[in-house]
């Protein structure tokens, strides 16, 4: 594990720790001293603000004002409900609960005996209309303005109420989400105004803050249907206006990050797949997956409500987005971990099918009730799948960079399990906050680990590439060397027309005997140094070294039309080659010669030996009359067949000083031979 892999580990072991050492309490932890919390229990058992609850719709007081103006809402005329007001009547104080959770769904508080005060919403719904009022004293203090707020401006945060809400401090509507000021009592809302993930911001009027009284807030709460009805997610508080703000920039940064780290990561891997895995499907899966995680974070985060004003389409695409995030996430996985058997295939192939058929089916749902019923039940196939995966990470747990993903994987379940669990409110489980931004976010920067690690091994390969190119290019051609290092080598030959180079050093056995080895081998060396590059500048293919001698040729593995007359240039070119290479050896004129042969003809070019041993090179009839040709040569001249002569055009290319048929062995007849001293340049 690499060292910021364990550090991201201990980061989140930390994170898992704290958070279960909170076990005994049931109430989110806030760490600081800057809001007054508004939950029923405060951090470490202190007393907070206590709640009451009555189910319900308001009694409306007559004549309650007047046309009201609003930038949100226009013109309005304000309905005063009587449950609302600082003083209730004594028709309004009767039938309230007090001391009521405001983390707990109504439909999941107890009384004192243990017994939930309304167990059946769809009874609840029938005689309430699905209303119900929150009213609490808060008390502040001109020392909490100084001290712990440090403005008078101040914002009420509170969390994901499902489904609607308007909000009344001291009496006064300082805003509302699916419900206004002036929607009547009983009203049942259209599914596109319930707007269950939410989180409330209300700014408090500085004139309505109350420093010698307690001030009083009254909250008429909408649900529609049974989906943890009331005040029950997440926090709820009161802060200055500069405090709230960071809050709101903070929740929308991590939307914000995820969104563009998952966008980013998407991109690259499409980038990766293009340039790197063309034949490989782990990447699309990717990519895929993380536009529609993109997606998902963009459809719960609070960005959306001011793009979109449909609560029940934000959910249907939400759900949608984690169905196909789901699927493309696990293809991923599979694909990644090369996991290939014929039963996780078929497996797979039902999977998608449910998973094309779930996402279709959250969009022709009629409300949001069945909607949310569908998605619960589908999350049975994510459990399952989540299991499965167990599976599989085991099958690839020797792929590379599978550890990383793994862990990713690890993360994000265990905190969408924390999502599970406070959406199920259980008494046991002491977190009240969904973790699922976390999760994703998590997730992307293992996922996004494991890509720096390919990269890393990406860069290695390529440069242990570089080096093994390097090395062949001393034993082989370039074209060779490609053929070799692309793995496109296979034992077998086939015919071509080649134009064959042998060139052989006059003088160098002479030379060898009255000078040390080591003399020997640096000058050999030397000389084929410089011949080297000179036949790689002509685009030729260098087959070997034998003794003293070279053999190249053109033709293989790539062929043109310039063949004969290359092969007849750059023997040219060797001659007046070998004339600089004896200057610069520091040697008398002549010393060093060349016999040089050039052939053209059929021959039978490709992998020749054994499928453990084997040679690129050419052999036939056109090969050995190349040789002949160069032993048959006259020392510092070019010794060119008629064949090759014509290839290479003829007079209108090639000079020569003089032409004559000689006996070559093997050969019946005589062969044309011209002494090739100059070649022309062609286009």
């Amino acid at each position: 594990m690499v060292p910021v892999q364990r550090l991201f580990f201990s980061a989140f072991g930390f994170v898992f720790i704290l958070l279960f050492s909170s076990f005994p309490l049931k109430a989110q932890m806030v760490f600081t001293g800057q809001i007054l919390d508004l939950r029923s229990e405060r951090t470490f058992g202190e007393t907070g603000q206590k709640w009451s609850f009555r189910p319900g719709d308001s009694s409306v007081i007559p004549n309650g004002g007047s046309s009201v103006e609003d930038i949100e809402y226009g013109s309005a005329e304000p309905i005063l409900f009587a449950n609302a007001q600082v003083q209730l009547s004594e028709q309004s104080r009767t039938g309230w609960i007090s001391g009521f959770s405001i983390q707990t769904a109504w439909d999941k508080v107890k009384d004192g005996d243990g017994e939930i005060y309304f167990p059946d919403f769809a009874s609840y719904f029938q005689k309430y209309k699905g209303y119900g009022w929150y009213r609490a004293e808060i008390k502040i203090s001109e020392e909490d303005l100084k001290t712990r707020f440090k403005s008078r401006y101040l914002t009420l945060r509170l969390g994901q109420i499902s489904q609607a809400d308007a909000v009344y401090w001291n009496g006064k509507f300082i805003g509302g989400t699916g419900l206004s000021l002036d929607t009547p009592k009983d009203t049942v809302l259209e599914d596109k105004s319930l707007y269950s993930d939410k989180t409330r911001f209300y700014r408090i009027p500085v004139g309505q803050v109350k420093t010698e009284e307690p001030n009083v807030l009254a909250v008429r709460v909408f649900a529609k249907y049974p989906l943890s009805p009331g005040l029950s997610h997440d926090k709820f508080y009161i802060s200055s206006l500069r405090y709230s703000e960071r809050a709101e920039y903070w929740n929308d940064f991590k939307k914000i990050f995820v969104i563009v780290l998952t966008v980013l990561l998407g991109s690259f891997y499409l980038y990766w797949q293009f340039l790197f895995r063309k034949d490989e499907h782990a990447t699309i899966y990717f990519s895929l997956g993380s536009f529609f995680m993109a997606v998902n974070t963009l459809f719960q985060s609070q960005i959306i409500y001011s793009i979109l004003n449909d609560g029940f389409w934000i959910k249907k695409v939400e759900y949608a987005s984690w169905i196909a995030l789901v699927h493309f996430l696990f293809n991923f996985v599979v694909q990644f971990a090369k996991v290939h058997k014929g039963w996780i295939r078929r497996t797979n192939y039902i999977v998608d099918v449910l998973g094309v058929v779930a996402f279709a089916t959250v969009f022709v749902l009629p409300d949001l009730y069945s909607l949310s019923q569908f998605f619960f039940y589908w999350s049975f196939v994510t459990v399952v799948l989540g299991l499965a995966l167990c599976y599989v990470l085991f099958l690839g747990r020797k792929v590379p960079s599978m550890g990383t993903v793994s862990f990713g994987i690890f993360i994000m379940i265990s905190l969408l399990l924390n999502d599970i669990f406070v959406e199920m409110q259980w008494d046991w489980y002491p977190a009240h906050t969904f973790m699922k931004d976390y999760a994703f976010a998590g997730f992307s920067i293992s996922v996004a680990l494991s890509i720096i690690r390919n990269m890393v091994e990406s860069r290695k390969l390529v440069e242990k590439q570089r080096e093994e190119k390097d090395r062949l290019s001393r034993y082989f051609s370039p074209e060779v060397m490609e053929t070799i290092v692309n793995d496109k080598i296979k034992l077998g030959g086939e015919e071509r027309y080649i134009a064959t180079l042998f060139s052989d050093i006059v003088g160098f056995t002479t030379f060898s005997e009255k000078n040390p080895p080591g003399v020997v081998l640096d000058h050999l060396n030397a000389i084929f140094e410089s011949l080297s590059e000179l036949i790689f500048h002509y685009s030729a293919t260098l087959d070997k070294f034998i003794g003293d001698a070279i053999m190249a040729f053109w033709g293989a593995p790539k062929r043109t039309d310039l063949d004969a007359y290359n092969a007849i240039a750059c023997a040219v070119e060797m001659q007046k080659k070998m004339v600089q290479i004896n200057q610069e050896l520091g040697l008398a004129p002549g010393t060093f010669r060349l016999r040089i042969g050039v052939n053209f003809g059929e021959a039978i070019v490709g992998n020749i030996g054994s499928v453990k041993r084997m040679d690129y090179t050419v052999i036939g009839d056109a090969v050995n009359t190349a040789a002949r040709l160069e032993s048959h040569g006259v020392p510092g001249k070019v010794a060119v067949s008629e064949a090759a002569y014509l290839a290479a055009g003829g007079d209108k290319y090639i000079k020569y000083e003089e032409s004559k048929e000689l006996m070559l062995k093997g050969k019946a007849e005589p062969v044309k031979v011209y002494f090739v001293t100059e070649v022309l340049p062609r286009s």
